[in-house]
């Protein structure tokens, strides 16, 4: 197989910071990337070399999945694996975790590759580690945090990254996405624990007592406005709630199944089967469905479940960025405020666009870049659109343009913020490089808007802090002769 070229450039990162003498090193790369073909290529070379290698998966799905790219590769392997039969004999072994940690005896890497290497901070994985201190550790993964936002810095010394989101849309490697966020749930006042909501709690407030079709009935709904017959997955919460909503989304018409870990190996195969020739309009899932799962025929995400992880959230809408041939776009209709919300007329980003640019580093928070164009939703059809939409590009909705107040008087004029210039300018960036000294002076309420002002125009440090000095000691003067 041939390596796509932002592939070969992750690659020889990854052999740099090895040669580097980082021992553990983590590859980050977004969905469809090729993450797994990356790792096998490493792990052809390494064999070449003589070297012998583990690769390490949780799922027996994915195990799968590593197996088939190897074969592409020409590279014979072995396993060890309960669902498979042990060939431990072989310089490349694909290992389910849960097998690898009672059988540490029956190998001997040079390499280990751990898949979804966010996980490596559990116990097995971490036994898995800690019993070859002599291996080279190569982690991947498209989230690098744990749970709890933190990061994984105390398992691997060097981080790679790989491409951005966007740069793989850009390329027509992953598929553009298309928000869609009614107001169905807002989970802000759930409990926490560990970084996330509690299960308890967000099963409740997606099935409340005593009404518990009415949040997947407005799933339904919008899934019939937006995408109707389209290959769909719903992220639900529990086991419980992914069944009724598969029974609900049966009783309205459509063919839909259910996947979660009661369900055999056989069974699920069969499901994801019928699902990708088109004999199933969709499945929901807990937790089955959220990482390394291959589903290119999905092109819409219902997201059912809220929460608070940033890699969660992105390894669900994930599921649904692989092109495929016919799909135009994918579809994100989130019903829980992941994306974000409409607050007081303004558009409140939680985790924000899949395809926003995030800086990872191993202490864990990603740094967004700075220049994300702002959204809004809009009121008719809950679509996001550009802050500079005047007309919503799903519906043809012409938002309201609202007035602005009026300014503190600069210079004895009052000045007034021309909304329709902001509106109509690509980003708010774009608009402060060409607006005049008082539109800018009205914008900029507060110290930070104060601080990109004078970042896209070159002013003075401390000129911020001047201007917002001279606004309080204004305020003081008419509150002394009011």
């Amino acid at each position: 197989m041939k390596l796509r070229d932002y592939q070969t450039k992750a690659v020889d990162d990854c052999r740099k910071a090895f040669r580097d003498k980082n021992g553990r090193v983590l590859l980050v790369a977004p969905t469809g990337a090729g993450k797994t073909v990356m790792f096998a290529h490493m792990a052809q070379e390494a064999h070449r070399k003589g070297n012998r290698v583990v690769i390490c998966a949780h799922r027996e799905e994915l195990v799968e999945q590593i197996s088939n790219t190897l074969t592409k590769f020409d590279v014979t392997h072995g396993f060890v694996a309960s669902a498979r039969k042990s060939n431990a004999t072989e310089a490349v072994i694909i290992a389910s975790v849960q097998t690898l940690v009672n059988r540490l005896d029956k190998v001997n890497p040079n390499l280990i590759i751990l898949d979804e290497a966010h996980h490596a901070v559990a116990g097995s994985w971490r036994k898995i580690i800690e019993a070859y201190p002599k291996a080279k550790l190569l982690g991947v993964t498209a989230t690098p945090q744990r749970l709890d936002g933190s990061g994984l810095g105390d398992i691997f010394e060097e981080m790679v990254l790989g491409p951005q989101i966007k740069e793989l849309q850009e390329l027509g490697f992953l598929s553009t996405v298309k928000y869609f966020c009614p107001h169905t749930v807002d989970p802000d006042q759930l409990a926490k624990r560990h970084g996330d909501y509690v299960t308890e709690d967000a099963a409740e407030l997606m099935m409340p007592t005593g009404n518990i079709g009415k949040v997947t009935g407005k799933a339904i709904e919008e899934y019939a406005k937006r995408a109707d017959g389209q290959r769909a997955v719903v992220f639900c919460v529990n086991i419980l709630h992914a069944q009724r909503v598969a029974a609900q989304f049966c009783e309205a018409g459509y063919r839909w199944a259910f996947l979660d870990s009661t369900l055999t190996k056989e069974t699920r195969k069969q499901i994801v089967t019928d699902f990708k020739s088109g004999l199933l309009h969709g499945v929901s899932s807990c937790d089955i469905i959220s990482e390394g799962f291959d589903l290119p025929e999905a092109s819409v995400a219902i997201l059912l479940r809220p929460t608070k992880s940033l890699g969660l959230f992105m390894q669900q809408v994930g599921r649904v960025l692989r092109t495929a041939h016919g799909k135009t776009h994918a579809i994100v209709i989130d019903h829980v405020s992941n994306v974000g919300k409409n607050f007081q007329g303004q558009w409140v980003e939680n985790h924000g666009f899949i395809e926003d640019e995030r800086f990872w580093s191993l202490d864990g928070k990603p740094r967004t870049k700075e220049s994300i164009i702002p959204c809004k939703r809009c009121p008719e059809c809950y679509a996001l659109n550009p802050i500079s939409a005047i007309i919503c590009t799903e519906c043809g909705h012409e938002f309201e343009i609202k007035e602005a107040a009026p300014a503190e008087p600069e210079g004895g004029v009052i000045a007034e913020v021309d909304v329709v210039k902001i509106v109509s300018a690509r980003t708010i960036e774009d608009w402060i490089e060409r607006a005049k000294y008082h539109e800018l002076l009205a914008w900029a309420r507060t110290e930070e808007d104060l601080k990109k002002v004078a970042g896209i125009k070159g002013y003075k440090t401390g000129w911020a802090h001047v201007i917002m000095t001279e606004r309080a000691n204004k305020k003081a003067h008419k509150r002394q002769y009011a």
